[in-house]
C-alpha cells in the first residue's frame, strides 16, 4: 500500500482479514461505497465517519458518529433535517426534551408518533425509578398532562397539581369534552367552567355552580332562559325573596 499498489494491497488485506487496512485500501482506490459498507459491517465506525466526511456524505457520517459520538451525529442529522434520526441520537444522550423537539419537526406522522412513544417509555422508566421531577418535565413537553399530574402528586407539589388540572381542563375543552373540562376547571376558573357547562348543554350544573358563587340572579336568568320557571321561583324564594317582586 505504501507503493500505492492498492489493488494488490486489498487482495492481501482481504486474505489476512486485516479489515481496517482493507477499508483504507478501498478508499484509496476510490471505492468509497465498498469501504463504507465494510466499515459498517466490521464496526469500524470512526474510520467510516472519517471517510464519509472526506467525501462529504454527511448523512453517512452522522450514521457512523451515532455509534460513538451521538452528540455530533445529532447535530449533523438536525442540520440535514433528518429530525427522526436526530431525535433518537438525543434520546441516547438522555436528552429527552431535545429529542421531543426533533420528533415534533418530523413531517412523517408515523415517525413522529413512534418517536414520542419512545420518549414516553423513557419517562415511564424515570417515573418507576422515582425520578418524578424529570419525568414530570418530559410528560409536560409531550402534552401528556394526566401522566404529569401523577408525577406532581408524587412530588406533593400543590402548585404543579393545580397547573396540571388546569391544563387537563383546557385540553379536554379543545377536544370538545366540555362537561369534563368544566368539572376540572370549577375550582380554578369558575367563569370558564360556566361557559363549558353551557356548551355541554348541562344547564343544571351551570345553575348549581352559579348558586355556589352566590350569583342568584344569573341562576334565575338561566332557569327562565330554559323555561324552568319552577326552579327559578324555588331559587328566588330560598336565596333572595326580594327577586320575587322584581
Amino acid at each position: 500500500m505504501d507503493c500505492k499498489e492498492y489493488a494488490d494491497a486489498s487482495s492481501c488485506f482481504e486474505k489476512t482479514k486485516a479489515y481496517k487496512h482493507l477499508v483504507i485500501a478501498y478508499a484509496k482506490q476510490g471505492s468509497y461505497g465498498k469501504a463504507l459498507e465494510l466499515a459498517d459491517e466490521k464496526g469500524l465506525y470512526e474510520l467510516g465517519a472519517k471517510i464519509a466526511l472526506h467525501i462529504q456524505d454527511l448523512r453517512q457520517a452522522a450514521y457512523f458518529y451515532s455509534f460513538f459520538e451521538p452528540s455530533r451525529a445529532a447535530k449533523l442529522y438536525r442540520d440535514l433535517a433528518c429530525y427522526y434520526e436526530a431525535g433518537y441520537c438525543y434520546l441516547t444522550l438522555y436528552d429527552a426534551l431535545s429529542a421531543i423537539d426533533m420528533f415534533r419537526r418530523c413531517r412523517n406522522k408515523a415517525q413522529r408518533l413512534r418517536g414520542f412513544k419512545e420518549v414516553s417509555d423513557y419517562a415511564l422508566v424515570l417515573y418507576f425509578t422515582k425520578d418524578y421531577s424529570s419525568a414530570f418535565r418530559i410528560f409536560i413537553a409531550l402534552d401528556d398532562f394526566y401522566s404529569a399530574l401523577e408525577c406532581a402528586i408524587k412530588l406533593k407539589e400543590n402548585e404543579l397539581i393545580s397547573s396540571c388540572k388546569l391544563l387537563i381542563g383546557y385540553d379536554e375543552a379543545n377536544k370538545h369534552h366540555y362537561h369534563f373540562a368544566a368539572q376540572c376547571l370549577e375550582s380554578f376558573t369558575p367563569q370558564r367552567a360556566l361557559c363549558f357547562y353551557a356548551k355541554a348543554g348541562d344547564y343544571e350544573a351551570q345553575i348549581n355552580l352559579l348558586l355556589q358563587l352566590g350569583e342568584y340572579e344569573k341562576a334565575i336568568q338561566v332557569c327562565i332562559l330554559h323555561n324552568n320557571l319552577n326552579k327559578a321561583y324555588e331559587i328566588a324564594s330560598i336565596y333572595n325573596p326580594e327577586l320575587l317582586s322584581s
